[in-house]
C-alpha cells in the first residue's frame, strides 16, 4: 500500500497529532482526519476502512474498476467516484478519485499519474475558511479540481479542433475525412466522461445535512453549473465538427469539378487534331490540299492555332 499522507484538521488549520490521537480528537467532533492512499491493495483499504469505521460496501464499490463516476451513502457516509480522463491525440483514461467521507474522516483513494490529491490538498489548506467546513469542504475541491481537469482536456481538444478546421480550408491539405470522424469519436468519448458528474454534484448542492453545510451546498451549486458550462462547450465542439464535415465534403466537390472542367477541356483541345486527322485518315481519292507541298504543315498549324485558340478560351473562364 502507498499512504501519499494523513492530516489532522481543526477549524480549517492542520494540527500536529499522532494517527491515534488524531483519529480519537476526529471522534470527538474535535475535527476531521484525512487519509490519502494511492493506488492501494484490496487488503490495505479494507485494513485502512477497518481502522476508521467505513462502510464496507463503499469500500467494495471504491475497489471496484468497472465503476463509473458516481455517488452513493451508507449509514452516514458519503461516498464520491470520480472519473479522470486526459486528452494527446485521444481520449484516455486517467484513473479515478474515490472520496469516502464521514463527519469524522475522509478516505481518497487515487489512481493514476499525476496524482491529484496533491492539487485537491494546496487548494484547501489554501482556504482556511471553507476547509472549516470539514469533510463537505473536501468532497466540494475534490469534484471542483475533477471539473477543472476536464476543463483542461476540453481546450487541448479544442486545440486540435482548430487544427483540423484550418487543415479543411487549406487546398494543399487534403480530404481531412479521416481526421474529422476521429475528433468525432474522441468528442463522444469525451462526452461520456464528462455526462454522469452532472447527477452526483447537483446531489451534493441538495438536501444532505448531516454531512453537507448549506454553505458548501452553494459551492456545489457553482460546480453544477461549471458542468453545465462544459456540456454546452461540447454540444459547441459536435457543431463545429458537423460543420467541418460539411465544409470537407463541399470542397471535395469543388475540386471534383475543377478536376472535371480540366479533364473535359482537355480532351475538347485534344479532339481537334484527332478530329482532322481522323477526316485525312479516311484515304479519299479527293481531300483538300493532298497535292499542296505545304498542305501537311499548313494543315499542322491549323491544328495548333485551333487548340491554342481553345486553350486560351478555356484559361479565361477559369477552367485551366
Amino acid at each position: 500500500m502507498t499512504v501519499s499522507d494523513w492530516a489532522f484538521y481543526r477549524d480549517g488549520q492542520r494540527q500536529d497529532a499522532d494517527y491515534d490521537a488524531a483519529i480519537a480528537a476526529a471522534r470527538d467532533r474535535q475535527g476531521f482526519v484525512w487519509i490519502r492512499l494511492h493506488e492501494p491493495a484490496a487488503d490495505d483499504l479494507h485494513r485502512v476502512a477497518a481502522d476508521v469505521g467505513l462502510h464496507p460496501l463503499a469500500v467494495d464499490d471504491a475497489l471496484d474498476q468497472r465503476q463509473g463516476t458516481k455517488i452513493g451513502h451508507y449509514d452516514g457516509l458519503v461516498y464520491l467516484v470520480l472519473r479522470r480522463v486526459r486528452y494527446d491525440g485521444g481520449v484516455r483514461d486517467a484513473g479515478r478519485l474515490t472520496v469516502l467521507a464521514t463527519a469524522e474522516v475522509v478516505v481518497t483513494v487515487s489512481e493514476g499519474d499525476p496524482d491529484p490529491v496533491a492539487v485537491i490538498a494546496e487548494r484547501l489548506e489554501a482556504r482556511p475558511k471553507l476547509l472549516g467546513h470539514g469533510p463537505a469542504a473536501l468532497l466540494y475541491v475534490a469534484a471542483d479540481a475533477t471539473v477543472d481537469e476536464y476543463t483542461a482536456t476540453a481546450e487541448t481538444f479544442e486545440a486540435d479542433l482548430t487544427d483540423i478546421e484550418a487543415a479543411v480550408f487549406d487546398d494543399a491539405s487534403g480530404n481531412q475525412a479521416g481526421r474529422i470522424y476521429h475528433a468525432k469519436r474522441e468528442l463522444l468519448k469525451l462526452q461520456r466522461a464528462i455526462a454522469p458528474l452532472g447527477t452526483p454534484v447537483r446531489s451534493l448542492s441538495q438536501h444532505l445535512p448531516d454531512l453537507i453545510p448549506a454553505k458548501v451546498q452553494t459551492y456545489f451549486r457553482g460546480v453544477a453549473d461549471h458542468v453545465d458550462r462544459l456540456h454546452a462547450q461540447l454540444g459547441g465542439y459536435d457543431e463545429i465538427i458537423g460543420s467541418m464535415l460539411q465544409a470537407n465534403l463541399a470542397q471535395l466537390s469543388v475540386a471534383q469539378n475543377n478536376d472535371m472542367r480540366k479533364i473535359t477541356s482537355w480532351a475538347a483541345i485534344i479532339a481537334v487534331p484527332t478530329a482532322i486527322a481522323g477526316i485525312y485518315g479516311m484515304n479519299f481519292r479527293d481531300m483538300p490540299e493532298l497535292r499542296w507541298s505545304f498542305g501537311y504543315p499548313g494543315v499542322m498549324l491549323l491544328m495548333a492555332a485551333l487548340c491554342w485558340m481553345l486553350y486560351v478560351n478555356f484559361k479565361r473562364r477559369g477552367w485551366l
